[in-house]
């Protein structure tokens, strides 16, 4: 990483092509290997700037750069610096001297570094994004980055004539649909008129409501470049990039990465374990049999099917329900020798939410600062239509259907009876399309009264979600009919900003507060003795979980 960030002051994009193929032979992680490029390229603009300021101490140089007309081309650069500045991240050869320029001409520092910052981000995330993705997927971004602002612009009218379309193509299908050419029925079929999505247990999501918002459709790297940003702001202002490892001194890491789950669920103290869902852990061991298995799960008070996965995890990678021993066993042989693996009880409840609890050191009482109702990946069978024309039809099954295509492999050509619900996924995580809902308005006194009382069997948890199985929104709403079924620390988000009905300012607005939070949290438990850990162990921590997670066998 060391060596990338060397190699951004020779060149940037040579430097850049080559943490692309580090990425792409999965040697590190595509946001350490930004954070790298990123930050050699910022040291390297800042570096010519302070060149600049440097060379006015030399007189013949200070001499030139006083007089009116140098004081006239000062104010047109300041004037104009951010379309300059940008002009020079893209057109090669005029970056030093521009650069150079602005130290010499003493342009503000602070907006200098600020817009650096911002258009050597963008650079690094586009080209990092496009050389580390499938030619497909990269005409994707381009198209959704170049046509963003146009298409905020015409989105609500969009909608509705979408909806409109399909209303009429359903009337007519349904007064003139056999009469019709059989090509013209399958393009009726395969656009059906928007259905509502109602799960058990979860508010029924209106039809034609959005099922994909626009923070969902930016590129991972490019959409955190501002909380990357406002993340050095904080670490500079308390003074410790890594402050947040302190956020709960009870977890390895506060929780940010690389923590083990089993431990996060072990902290709910006896007095608040009815809540939480059963769980053991166990190494995966060659010596492990499915009798030996099945006599650990009995031992522990657990029944199958049981939910199996990893210890250390990220968005539900790797997490499988399990039938029986020898169905664990099988997924045991696909799962990296020696590392330890978690088995739960399957709760049953369809309902599933993300609860962020936060308490700051020496209060009493915590906030509920997000909820969210995940709605897993899901089609409702027509009775005519194959799984594999369903996922395609379904705006957001289709969204991820390379996922759904891998996982139900054996399963596409099966035609579901008509009003049949077929989950694509036993995790509801948007990483395999599950779609998030904002959930804040259902947060009652008596919910928050019962997450004080998990809280305080948890020492030393104060920031992180839970994420929880409840049998209705009525119950939850007065703290009863939910099990906990995973525990998160600081490395959690409020995910009810994923919300299609969101705008993009709303979703960042909500990140920056959490992200700013995390810090005030993180910062008065360091006062109360907690010590964050150094930047050199928390790459440890994300070496572990980056190490691991391309070995867990596929989730179903």
């Amino acid at each position: 990483m060391f060596g990338l960030a060397i190699l951004t002051l020779l060149h940037e994009d040579v430097a850049i092509a080559a943490g692309a193929s580090l990425v792409s032979v999965g040697t590190v992680s595509i946001g350490v290997t930004a954070l790298a490029l990123l930050g050699g390229i910022i040291a390297g603009d800042v570096f010519i700037y302070v060149l600049g300021m440097l060379s006015l101490r030399i007189s013949w140089i200070r001499r030139r750069t006083e007089g009116p007309l140098l004081e006239r081309c000062r104010t047109a650069l300041q004037n104009n610096l951010l379309p300059t500045l940008v002009t020079c991240r893209i057109v090669p050869g005029v970056l030093f001297p521009t650069y150079f320029a602005c130290g010499a001409m003493r342009v503000p520092f602070l907006r200098f570094t600020a817009i650096t910052l911002v258009t050597a981000g963008l650079h690094v995330g586009l080209l990092l994004t496009l050389m580390t993705s499938s030619l497909e997927s990269a005409a994707v971004q381009v198209q959704v980055i170049g046509i963003a602002a146009a298409a905020a612009l015409m989105l609500s009218r969009t909608r509705r004539a979408r909806s409109l379309l399909k209303a009429l193509a359903a009337r007519v299908a349904a007064v003139a649909g056999p009469h019709l050419p059989d090509s013209l029925r399958e393009a009726l079929r395969r656009n059906p008129t928007p259905r509502p999505i109602a799960l058990p247990g979860l508010p029924v999501v209106p039809a034609g409501a959005p099922t994909i918002g626009w923070a969902e459709r930016i590129p991972p790297l490019l959409f955190y470049i501002p909380l990357v940003v406002q993340w050095a702001a904080l670490g500079l202002r308390y003074r410790s990039l890594s402050l947040p490892t302190a956020a709960n001194p009870s977890i390895e890491a506060g929780g940010l990465l690389g923590e083990s789950k089993i431990a996060c669920m072990d902290l709910i103290g006896p007095q608040a374990r009815q809540w939480a869902a059963r769980s053991m852990a166990l190494a995966n061991r060659p010596s492990l049999t499915a009798e030996r298995l099945a006599a650990l799960a009995e031992g522990a008070g657990l029944s199958f099917p049981l939910v199996a996965k990893p210890d250390i995890g990220w968005r539900g990678i790797g997490v499988r329900l399990v039938r029986d021993a020898a169905d664990l066993l099988s997924y045991l042989r696909d799962f990296p020798a020696e590392a330890r693996v978690i088995l739960q009880e399957h709760v049953p409840h369809a309902g599933e939410a993300g609860i962020f609890y936060v308490r700051k050191p020496g209060e009493r009482h915590g906030r509920i600062f997000s909820m969210t109702f995940r709605y897993y990946p899901h089609v409702v069978g027509d009775g005519r239509s194959s799984l594999r024309d369903l996922i395609a039809a379904d705006p957001r099954a289709s969204w991820k259907a390379d996922l759904h295509h891998a996982a139900l492999a054996g399963r596409l050509d099966q035609v579901p009876a008509a009003g049949e619900t077929v989950r694509l996924s036993l995790v509801g995580s948007s990483r395999v399309g599950g779609l998030y809902k904002d959930a804040c308005p259902h947060v009652t006194a008596t919910l928050t009264a019962r997450f004080d009382e998990i809280a305080d069997a948890m020492p030393g948890f104060h920031f992180g979600r839970f994420d929880v199985r409840f049998e209705s929104v009525e119950r939850l709403a007065l703290g009863e009919g939910f099990r906990i079924i995973e525990v998160n620390g600081a490395g959690a988000e409020a995910i009810h900003m994923w919300d299609p009905d969101f705008r993009l300012a709303d979703a960042y607005a909500t990140l920056f507060h959490q992200q700013a939070l995390m810090f005030e949290v993180a910062d008065a438990n360091r006062a109360r003795g907690a010590k964050p850990l150094t930047a050199w162990e928390l790459v440890r921590y994300q070496r572990r979980q980056q190490s691991l997670l391309p070995l867990y066998p596929a989730s179903n």
